[in-house]
């Protein structure tokens, strides 16, 4: 099974949401959650908006008033979060030019301000988070920045990770034999997780009887019926990019 992309759109709503958002991805909340190892925090590393929370969150007000915008609706989208997540335990290879690739995405896409792209090496799966300040002419248009996904899936997948061998992550028809098979995979996979533990996980947990596939892709679980395909980085290496393992 090729793993697949995770692409997901989020809109902040409230007064300072922005500034919350940016002090999880920034390190900088005192209780983040449980699922973060602190002892590989300082592998993080920021693209873009290299700056304290605080400042990238002023800067960003300083931009709505200047646009003359002296009141919001109080579900206004101040901002809107991209994330992208590759499959977990990918910590020995480097990730690093797919991230590059994913923020240069972020810029060419997305109209407004991008004001911050972190990319966070101490949880399970290398990740980043994208918050764009969707400013626009003078306006917020977060609503309409964050609409139209499947567009923004395809284009994400044309340009940026089809080129790393990830898959769209399209629902597949399985028997139910195989569905099984893959729930009991997940699930042992998940064993000794965090995730086990958290107060969500009654609702995970049926997610993953409902459908295992995504999970499955995440965790590069591989169908025993078909030989396993190369990871991410092997492609990237395969076109000449040089030696991307660690």
């Amino acid at each position: 099974m090729t793993p697949s992309q995770l692409m997901k759109l989020g809109k902040l709503k409230g007064r300072n949401i922005v500034l919350v958002a940016l002090k999880h991805n920034k390190r900088t909340l005192k209780n983040d959650p449980a699922q973060i190892d602190a002892t590989r925090t300082y592998l993080n590393y920021a693209l873009h908006g290299i700056d304290t929370p605080e400042n990238i969150a002023i800067h960003a007000k300083v931009q709505i008033t200047k646009a003359g915008i002296e009141t919001l609706r109080k579900d206004a989208v101040m901002g809107v979060e991209v994330l992208f997540s590759l499959p977990i335990n990918r910590h020995q290879q480097d990730t690093s030019q797919f991230f590059i690739d994913c923020c240069e995405w972020v810029k060419k896409t997305f109209a407004g301000e991008l004001l911050s792209f972190d990319v966070h090496l101490d949880e399970a799966a290398p990740h980043a988070h994208a918050i764009i300040l969707p400013l626009i002419n003078g306006k917020m248009h977060g609503s309409d920045m964050a609409g139209n996904y499947r567009r923004l899936q395809n284009s994400f997948h044309d340009e940026v990770a089809g080129y790393y061998g990830l898959s769209r992550g399209n629902k597949k028809r399985l028997s139910k034999a195989d569905e099984e098979t893959f729930e009991r995979e997940v699930l042992k996979r998940l064993k000794g997780d965090s995730v086990m533990t958290s107060c969500v996980w009654a609702v995970i947990r049926d997610v993953i009887k409902q459908d295992p596939m995504p999970f499955a892709q995440l965790l590069s679980i591989e169908s025993p019926a078909k030989p396993k395909t190369k990871h991410f980085i092997d492609f990237k290496r395969a076109k000449g990019q040089g030696t991307f393992i660690k």
